[in-house]
């Protein structure tokens, strides 16, 4: 084949190589937003709130019990209002952290929170391991649900 009917031949390719490229980028985002709006509907479905304040309290402790037991890290900060755990080192490891509010209406509520590092990239999109992290935060959002936020 000659150079210029390469030319010619990579010519009327790169509009369907762009268009299909085009698809693809389209197809991640539209997963992006999906999974994105999953992902907060399952934190919705993950607050917790308790009424007396001791069951609040019960529940704080229970809540912190179970941030120890599925972050890597250990806790950084406890206080009455929150928990934090470090971020690990390692990419696809999921941290957690919880923070407890009190709503004008005098009802508290403990909201289980979580990240994986690379989880996003520099402009808020999604970052090279966003599904395995995804998937690890839905289920342990499940999971703080039935576990925490059952009555005992």
């Amino acid at each position: 084949m000659t150079s210029s009917a390469i030319l010619r031949w990579a010519v009327c390719l790169a509009p369907s190589i762009a268009w299909l490229s085009a698809c693809a980028v389209s197809d991640e985002s539209a997963a992006f937003r999906r999974t994105e709006s999953e992902l907060q509907v399952v934190r919705e479905q993950g607050t917790i709130e308790c009424g007396s304040r001791d069951a609040c309290t019960q529940t704080w402790h229970r809540t912190q019990a179970f941030v120890e037991q599925h972050s890597p890290t250990p806790i950084d900060l406890m206080t009455d209002d929150e928990i934090e755990t470090r971020m690990p080192r390692e990419f696809r490891l999921a941290y957690f952290w919880a923070v407890r509010q009190v709503g004008v209406d005098g009802t508290t509520t403990i909201r289980l929170k979580g990240m994986c590092r690379g989880m996003y990239d520099s402009n808020g999109g999604p970052g090279w391991i966003y599904m395995s992290c995804a998937r690890q935060l839905r289920e342990v959002q499940l999971e703080f649900r039935r576990e925490v936020g059952g009555n005992r």
